[in-house]
């Protein structure tokens, strides 16, 4: 086995193995683009048996800072990180994954604080919580909370007709919430020529901000809507013709992902609720075979996932220290916003 770096002549290629293994929507190769506009190097690594015998793919971003640079996989529209074709034994898996990872230290690790690395399923029927061996033989530790069974995703798999199978298997009061959030005027809509991007720009970091994380820039959701264009629909609830939910859905051949919702308010009377039933009822008139509600981290977001009855997948994460000193150096920021936010929160004596 050989491993090298793809390059853009390798694109169709590699696209099609992501397409024929069931790899997540996060793995296609145009996500190069994005992260250059987010100002990351994107760094698709591929392995191979013979020339054009490919078994296994790795997309890395690397952000580089001023006293250090990590390593990340696993971005975009899913957590899926590692593909390695079916057919391979156990032996030849390890042996993929051992031959990507020396390639990473040796090549790409320069400067280097961490490496994290996402690992997901790509079946149903492979719903394991235990870690890959190979990757903790090669030093990454494995950050999987057995207790919460976090972090996830929920897959609902699709079946026809929508009204008559997936509907009827919601609980009932979570269809009650749905149906009021119709009666009530919303109307969900699906925004083919993009006039509402820059309500999902502005929605989805608004969004962003209320889970205290680092909104997007322009720049980024518009290279996200560019690129993908034609694997991308963009789900608007109305009410009384103003937007007040966006849901931005990325697809592969065989699923829907639901990658992004904006709101201007954290409750939307249930319209989000309606946003998503819409979006899923229409990959399931489409054909496809199952939704796909995305990265969970927290217990409270897996418990809205869960109404929508999807099967929890196991997000095995890992993460690898390449140098203390420069793991101190990422890690400061965090500690210093979350000293400041302790302040504020303390009451005075």
């Amino acid at each position: 086995m050989r491993v090298r770096e793809a390059i853009p002549e390798d694109r169709a290629a590699w696209d099609s193995f992501v397409d024929a293994e069931g790899g997540s929507f996060s793995l296609y190769f145009d996500w190069k683009y994005v992260h250059e506009v987010e100002g990351g190097q994107f760094i698709p690594l591929l392995v191979e048996t013979a020339p054009s015998q490919l078994v296994g793919i790795l997309p890395i971003v690397k952000q580089n800072h001023l006293l250090y640079s990590t390593l990340d996989s696993g971005r975009g529209g899913g957590a899926q990180g590692l593909l390695l074709k079916r057919e391979l034994t156990d032996n030849e898996s390890s042996e993929a994954i051992s031959r990507l990872l020396e390639y990473v230290d040796v090549h790409c690790a320069r400067r280097c604080s961490s490496f994290k690395l996402a690992e997901s399923p790509r079946s149903l029927d492979e719903l394991s919580e235990e870690p890959t061996a190979a990757l903790v033989n090669s030093g990454f530790r494995f950050r999987y909370n057995r207790a919460t069974r976090l972090p996830c995703n929920f897959v609902l798999p699709l079946r026809r007709p929508f009204e008559e199978t997936i509907w009827r298997e919601w609980p009932r009061r979570h269809r009650q919430h749905i149906s009021n959030a119709a009666k009530g005027g919303v109307v969900v809509v699906q925004d083919r020529e993009l006039k509402h991007a820059e309500d999902f720009v502005l929605m989805a970091n608004e969004t962003i901000k209320r889970h205290g994380l680092r909104p997007l820039t322009r720049d980024d959701f518009k290279a996200r809507l560019e690129v993908f264009r034609e694997k991308t629909k963009l789900f608007v609830a109305l009410l009384d013709g103003q937007p007040i939910v966006t849901l931005l859905c990325h697809y592969t051949p065989s699923t829907c992902y639901m990658a992004r919702v904006g709101t201007h308010e954290k409750d939307t009377n249930y319209a989000n609720r309606l946003c998503y039933k819409v979006a899923i009822e229409d990959a399931c008139n489409a054909g496809f075979r199952f939704a796909d509600f995305g990265y969970t981290d927290t217990e409270s977001l897996a418990f809205f996932k869960e109404r929508f009855r999807g099967t929890r997948v196991p997000v095995r994460v890992y993460d690898k220290r390449y140098s203390i000193l420069r793991t101190i150096m990422e890690k400061a920021p965090g500690l210093v916003n979350w000293a400041c936010l302790h302040l504020q929160q303390t009451p005075a004596h």
